[in-house]
């Protein structure tokens, strides 16, 4: 990263000189100083020599930075980097750590060596858009002229390095892959037996959680649904949608941006009117519907009237659900069109229910509770349960000598029977 920067500030200086800006004065030199870079090859140096391989390369880098005047140590830096970092480069590339070995070559100026690693970095992350971006451009520098103007003296020491096209060209077809491959595995996430199954264990859920049974057989039912589905179908689909999006946005080609856009924009209306025609009766559906509205690229007026829509459905849903006193369901229903004060008076009518249920099991325990108090209030039955107590008490300890006794003549018998 070091001597991208330097490349970087030569570039600049190149074009500034091409203009005929004037450089000679030190003071709007933009580079570092020659005490400086001597400065940073003395500790590469030692670093070097304490056996810090890895630490004393990002320092030889950093001493080839550009400096206004002649760079004395930028040569000896540049050969002694080469030696260092290619087994260090070629220890992370057996390793697949591609990431490290790409920039570990370029450090050392082995840059051909560099495009390999950066192209299996490139294929084995081929589902990340900022893998891409950054490959491009630095294949995209690589087959400029700059390049060659700015890396001379690596190249001095390395040798000849000429840019393979094919990596550009290959890196360049990425954004329409990969737009492509991340539709086809949103229509694999979209699964309607999955919604099915979602919808089917919501509706099952007791509006009596009094009844125990009903609980724990719902109970049961969800944790084998979340068994056979481990992952939220509809996360992995709408994170399909977004990947779309990123990809469709780095695309160079305008006809082919438009059209993966115009894809993903249908995708979006399909899922949307399957959650809110076929899987309403699952408020949390309703919500992931319009968690896909949000996804689309329209105005925000229009976003905002087509959630609306699915809000006052959530709400009329809820409605309903609330006159066939479903509470619960009402409530979420309440909560997804984001009418809070009736999502809470439903769930305060759920619970009033659930009160009404139990009341005859609250009262019957009321009453034994008032029954023991007033026993326990009478003097003659607590000393009648008293004396009760001391006499199971003497039985008990009656019973244990008994038992002893019992127990040492079996034991005085035995000795005797065995001449003991």
């Amino acid at each position: 990263m070091l001597a991208h920067n330097r490349s970087r500030g030569a570039a600049a200086l190149l074009i500034l000189t091409a203009f005929g800006f004037n450089l000679q004065a030190h003071a709007d030199c933009a580079g570092a100083s020659v005490k400086d870079v001597q400065k940073r090859y003395a500790n590469a140096q030692a670093l070097d020599r304490a056996g810090k391989p890895r630490e004393a390369l990002g320092a030889y880098v950093a001493a080839q930075e550009y400096t206004c005047e002649a760079n004395p140590v930028e040569a000896p830096a540049a050969k002694r980097a080469a030696a260092i970092a290619l087994p260090l480069a070629q220890d992370a590339e057996q390793r697949k750590d591609f990431e490290a070995a790409y920039q570990l070559y370029a450090d050392g100026g082995h840059y051909a060596a560099s495009d390999r690693a950066l192209m299996s970095l490139v294929r084995a992350k081929q589902d990340e858009p900022g893998v891409y971006t950054r490959a491009r451009e630095i294949l995209e520098y690589r087959t400029s002229p700059a390049f060659q103007s700015n890396q001379k003296v690596q190249l001095a020491v390395t040798g000849a390095y000429a840019a393979d096209p094919k990596n550009l060209a290959e890196v360049e077809r990425m954004p329409a892959i990969g737009a492509e491959r991340a539709l086809k595995a949103e229509f694999a996430a979209f699964n309607e037996q999955y919604l099915r199954e979602f919808v089917e264990f919501t509706q099952a859920r007791p509006e009596d959680l009094t009844d125990q049974a009903a609980v724990q057989r719902f109970g049961a039912g969800q944790q084998a649904f979340h068994q056979k589905w481990p992952n939220d179908r509809l996360k992995a689909s709408r994170d399909a949608l977004s990947l779309t999006q990123s990809w469709t946005s780095l695309m160079r080609d305008e006809a082919a941006a438009k059209k993966f856009a115009a894809q993903r924009m249908q995708r979006i209306e399909m899922r949307v009117g399957t959650l809110t025609r076929s899987f309403h009766r699952a408020p949390e559906l309703l919500d992931a519907a319009i968690d896909y509205q949000r996804l689309q690229n329209v105005d925000d007026a229009t976003k905002a009237g087509r959630v609306k829509s699915i809000r006052e459905q959530a709400a009329l849903l809820g409605e309903q659900a609330q006159s066939q006193q479903r509470f619960i369901l009402a409530s979420e229903y309440f909560r997804v069109a984001d009418l809070d004060d009736k999502a809470g008076a439903a769930q305060e009518q759920a619970r009033q229910l659930a009160m009404t249920k139990m009341q005859p099991d609250i009262d019957r325990m009321r009453q034994q509770a008032e029954q023991l108090q007033k026993e326990y209030s009478d003097p003659a039955k607590v000393k009648a349960m008293q004396e009760q107590a001391r006499e199971m008490q003497k039985a008990m300890q009656a019973q244990q000598k008994a038992n002893a006794g019992s127990n040492a003549k079996k034991a005085d018998d035995l000795e005797k029977e065995l001449g003991l």
